[in-house]
């Protein structure tokens, strides 16, 4: 044999060696692959049986909540029951008047449980709706709202109509007492504020609520006194007249110089400090939800200002004496037999004063005697000897001193 056909042997030799191996090698993979498909074929089979094991104990620990959920088998006694417990939670709890609640005849559902249908119709508003729901929606029990009806019949006044649905499971007790079920939030995910929020936030029948309207008013005030506003915020425009605003301080935003507090809506704010300061105040309306606005108030805080010197202040002129003689009029000479008399007609009391030659008289600024009279003139003599004549149909006041004007014609 020469080197070539040693050569060819031995690569003949190589050549099945190595396909023998790779044989081997690919079976051996095979092997594997096939124990991992086992293996993860295996794991499955364990985790879907640890799954239907924990399914089966939930739906067992389900199935005993339900029962203790339940209403009673003695349906008689389950409706009774249940009725009795919605009428104290409406008119007893939440204060409700003139309920209606009725009932259908109990029903077997497939052969598996008992359905009683139950109807409640009354007037409410939506907070107490709301009070109702969550009351409803703790309560544990296997009850459900099957129906809700709700017609707005004025502002914040609702009719409302409600079917509910309660069931009875075979395997529950004979008779429950369904006032001892307790009530539980998680049934609600929240406390009765969420449970609100989460309510009122939808509203159904109108526009949504608007935040009030405030601008806190500057104040001024004098150290050591204290001094009040009347606040003054509005609803809104479309809101007025069917809500309130409130007023509440920020407590935590009051500096320690300042004391304030608020009534009603009457500010009243103090320091003994002087300074500037401010504080917030907030505005809530009665709206649904009810909205709450917080405004700043700025507050002035100064010197007491020096007393004013007291102004002298001239006497003031003393008012018009009215002259009744300008009501008095000379209106006519009577005689009477012998006796002559003058008719003066006073207006201001409405009567006629009848005075003879001689007689005194006073009306106004004319005093003196009956001094003369005839047709054309009445002469009156005053205290002062002075001589004042009227003419007939003119009014006391028009009297002429005619001694004056006798003295001035004679003087030179």
């Amino acid at each position: 044999m020469n080197d070539r056909e040693k050569k060819l042997l031995l690569f003949l030799l190589l050549a099945v060696v190595v396909g023998t191996v790779l044989t081997g090698a690919k079976s051996y993979w095979t092997y594997l692959s096939d124990l991992k498909s086992d293996l993860t074929a295996a794991e499955q089979d364990r985790e879907s049986y640890e799954a239907n094991e924990i399914a089966n104990e939930i739906y067992k620990r389900t199935v005993d909540d339900y029962e203790t959920m339940s209403l009673g088998i003695n349906h008689n006694h389950a409706l009774a029951s249940y009725k009795t417990w919605l009428i104290n939670l409406l008119e007893t709890e939440l204060g409700l008047e003139d309920v209606r609640i009725t009932n259908e005849p109990t029903r077997e559902i497939d052969g598996k449980y008992h359905r009683h249908t139950f109807g409640i119709n009354c007037e409410s508003d939506l907070k107490t709706l709301t009070q109702f729901l969550y009351r409803f929606e703790t309560k544990k029990l296997l009850h459900r709202i099957k129906d809700l009806a709700v017609n707005p019949t004025g502002y914040d006044q609702l009719q409302i109509r409600i079917t509910i649905e309660a069931i009875s499971l075979p395997t529950a007790e004979e008779q429950v007492d369904i006032a001892s079920i307790e009530h539980d939030e998680s049934l609600v995910d929240g406390s009765h504020e969420d449970y609100w929020k989460r309510i009122s936030n939808r509203n159904f029948f109108g526009p949504e609520n608007k935040a009030p309207t405030f601008t806190p008013p500057p104040i001024a005030a004098t150290v050591g006194e204290t001094e009040s506003r009347t606040l003054s915020a509005s609803a809104g425009v479309n809101e007025q007249n069917l809500q309130n605003v409130s007023y509440s301080l920020v407590e935590a935003s009051i500096p320690a110089k300042v004391k304030a507090s608020i009534t009603g809506n009457r500010l009243m704010v103090s320091s003994d400090e002087i300074g500037r300061y401010q504080f917030d105040i907030n505005v809530t309306d009665t709206g649904l939800p009810a909205k709450t606005v917080t405004k700043t108030v700025a507050v002035t805080i100064s010197e007491k200002p020096k007393p004013r010197p007291p102004t002298v202040r001239p006497e003031p002129p003393k008012p018009p004496v009215f002259n009744v003689a300008q009501l008095a009029y000379f209106t006519s000479t009577v005689q009477i037999n012998d006796r002559v008399e003058v008719w003066i007609h006073r207006r201001d009391q409405g009567q006629i004063v009848k005075l003879p030659i001689g007689a005194n008289i006073e009306i106004g600024a004319v005093k003196g005697k009956i001094h003369a009279v005839n047709q054309r003139y009445l002469t009156i003599i005053t205290p002062d000897q002075e001589l004042l004549e009227i003419k007939a149909g003119k009014a006391l006041s028009t009297a002429v001193n005619v001694t004056e004007q006798a003295e001035a014609l004679l003087s030179p």
